[in-house]
This record gives structure tokens, C-alpha cells and sequence, in this order.
């Protein structure tokens, strides 16, 4: 399971442990995160922050891999193509 929140962090928990910690934290946004989605493959994570940006995480290494700057407002919503190649925002 992967959450993000108004702490400005992206949280991923173990959902068969059903463990109240979560296994990792990724930080890195400077205002709350909006929206968060896994890539088809699991490896990754992308996530839509009020910072105006979009991060994609590496979720082995906890590092954010990627950080999409050019919106001029709050990122609503995030996703993936099917094939794990492209990443929408808006």
C-alpha cells in the first residue's frame, strides 16, 4: 500500500503484515501530497504534490528518481500507462 499526506511525505506499508509502521518513508515534497500510484510493475512510485510537482520514487532505495517540474498549480491526480512507460498529471 502506498499513501501520501499533509505531512508532505509518501508512506509504502506492508499490506500482509497489516503492520501499523510503514516500511518506508520517501520525502521530499515541500507541501502535501495529493494523489500517489504504484507503476504496473511495483518497482516505482509516482507522486502529484501541492509543490506543484510530480516525483517519481525509486521504492528499493527510497530516492526520489525523477522530479517533474511545469505545472502552475496543485497536481490533483497522478497514473500510470499500462505499460509503465509514461506518467500522467494534472
Amino acid at each position: 500500500i502506498v499513501s501520501g499526506s499533509w505531512d508532505k511525505s509518501v508512506r509504502v506499508w506492508d499490506a500482509r503484515t497489516g503492520s501499523a509502521g510503514s516500511v518506508s518513508v520517501l520525502e521530499g515534497h515541500t507541501d502535501y501530497v495529493h494523489s500517489v500510484a504504484w507503476s504496473p510493475r511495483g518497482n516505482l512510485v509516482v507522486s502529484g504534490s501541492a509543490d506543484m510537482t510530480v516525483c517519481v520514487w525509486n521504492t528499493q532505495t527510497g530516492v526520489a528518481a525523477h522530479e517533474l517540474k511545469g505545472h502552475e498549480a496543485l497536481i490533483g491526480g497522478v497514473a500510470w500507462s499500462p505499460d509503465g512507460s509514461c506518467v500522467v498529471s494534472g
